[in-house]
């Protein structure tokens, strides 16, 4: 496993949990908003048996642990790393961007929480994604999802000019209905594409907006970050 990084402990990543964050490196998207320019690029820092032997010391005193990225699907032995972290007695949440469907259902029979990230309506997917991925990619990885019976939620970053409102509104007749959906503050900060560093966030009201749009077919709608 490429690590990039560990949050020991996250109030804010693992649903109404307490949670280690793994940070895997490398992506094989290149959206051009992330702020994440060095995990991205597949800079590994961590050992992963320090990792778990961390984990292990950890055990009993937190449940839960939050696979990031990067993404976290780009590497093949992620299944067997999952299974590590299961057997310390942690609960486990991927954040993935979908891209690998296959691979996830695979995955799911360990998982115990899955974010997926949406990025935007189709025909603004190849954009939102540097031209990497399509979303009918994403879509088929959130049907496994859905099918599974594991919780979920989907997400997706504001980004002004990727995402509008006629675009969560899409996404939520397309793919609804859903557990959960969180639409989540654009950060204009360390972006790969340097010209979003000067974007504007959306207001207050527009994640109002974003919310009705998108509550008849999410049974919750989560605002982060406003």
């Amino acid at each position: 496993m490429k690590i990039g990084g560990v949050i020991p402990l996250s109030l804010v990543d693992y649903l109404q949990r307490p949670a280690v964050v793994i940070f895997t490196s490398g992506c094989n998207l290149r959206c051009p908003f992330c702020h994440n320019r060095e995990l991205v690029e597949g800079r590994e820092s961590v050992d992963h048996k320090q990792v778990l032997a961390f984990l292990e010391k950890r055990a009993g005193k937190l449940g839960a642990v939050c696979i990031s990225g990067g993404e976290p699907t780009v590497q093949e032995d992620l299944e067997e790393f999952i299974c590590e972290i299961k057997s310390l007695g942690y609960r486990v949440k991927l954040d993935t961007n979908g891209s690998r469907p296959k691979f996830l259902k695979r995955l799911l029979a360990h998982l115990d929480y899955v974010a997926l990230d949406i990025k935007s309506s189709p025909c603004r997917y190849r954009a939102a994604t540097g031209g990497k991925l399509a979303f009918d990619t994403a879509a088929e990885s959130a049907e496994i999802i859905k099918e599974s019976g594991v919780a979920y939620e989907l997400r997706t970053t504001a980004v002004p000019g990727l995402v509008a409102i006629e675009d969560l509104a899409f996404i939520a007749r397309r793919l609804g209905p859903v557990q959960r959906y969180a639409v989540q503050m654009f950060r204009p900060a360390k972006t790969l594409n340097p010209a979003l560093e000067k974007a504007e966030t959306y207001p207050a009201d527009w994640f109002a907006k974003a919310k009705k749009a998108l509550e008849g077919q999410a049974k919750e709608v989560l605002l982060r970050g406003i």
